[in-house]
């Protein structure tokens, strides 16, 4: 119930964050709003998924630390709402890496906007790890950057093929698998069903441009063959959705439409 409260106050109350004091620091990278419109990089509609995994990020974080299971260590927590953009992770994840060059500092002061040097008080530890993000281009454009650092990363989401390239991507990993076998299964399932005329959409991006390129490979191979095949832009507008769903009306003997999209663009 604590950690519940504390994302609460972080997500819709403070400033798209949460922290936790510790020993040593978890990073956590989940989409707890959905992107925003124009210049802002995110909205007040709040996505569930995103939220549950930080909550339960910080539940396990709770149970770790209240049953003592690493002895002499309490594990803290630096949390941020990426708002599905990589861009703004990219720049969060910023925060993991001054906390971790922070550590190293010996200095026993600090100045502050022109105020006089005065003790350090921070009571963090570094961070040692990072728990996100949840697309695939978030995780990319992350993993780039804290590889720099030798910070590792686990990913509960990220389901893109590139990320399994270990020579780009070495201190990545992920508890969800690659993309080739979510469409090799969804072939599957036109095959058993018989359904060899389909239509396609895919987000653009890692994600929905890689899985259906996969999906149209594998696709081709058990001779099923596509109707439209449409992709839906980063920032499409209520016009651009309505000119994908007459695109779909013009061929009504397509049997299904496999999607490889994005949570909001559905």
């Amino acid at each position: 119930m604590k950690s519940l409260l504390y994302t609460f106050l972080a997500f819709y109350v403070d400033s798209l964050s949460i922290k936790l004091p510790g020993d040593v620091i978890l990073g956590g990278l989940f989409p707890v709003h959905d992107k925003g419109e124009k210049n802002n990089y995110c909205s007040t509609k709040v996505y569930d998924r995103g939220l549950q995994r930080a909550e339960a990020m910080l539940f396990a974080i709770d149970e770790i630390n209240k049953r003592g299971m690493i002895p002499g260590i309490v594990l803290g927590a630096s949390i941020f709402d990426t708002c599905s953009r990589d861009t703004y992770a990219l720049n969060r994840s910023l925060e993991f890496v001054k906390a971790s060059l922070n550590s190293l500092d010996t200095s026993g002061f600090e100045c502050r906007d022109g105020w006089p040097p005065k003790q350090k008080t921070s009571q963090s530890g570094p961070v040692i790890g990072v728990v996100g993000g949840s697309y695939s281009s978030v995780s990319m454009q992350v993993a780039n950057l804290l590889r720099l650092f030798h910070i590792p990363q686990i990913s509960p989401a990220s389901t893109s093929k590139a990320l399994s390239d270990k020579s780009k991507y070495e201190l990545f990993a992920r508890t969800v698998p690659p993309d080739t076998f979510q469409a090799i299964a969804i072939v599957d399932i036109l095959e058993l069903f018989n359904w060899t005329y389909v239509s396609t959409i895919a987000s653009e991006g890692t994600y929905g441009e890689a899985g259906i390129e996969v999906f149209h490979r594998r696709a081709a191979e058990r001779n099923i063959c596509v109707a439209v095949a449409e992709k839906v832009p980063d920032h499409a507008d209520t016009k651009r959705f309505d000119q994908i769903v007459e695109s779909l009306l013009k061929k009504p003997n397509a049997k299904a439409v496999v999607l490889f999209t994005r949570a909001d663009d559905i």
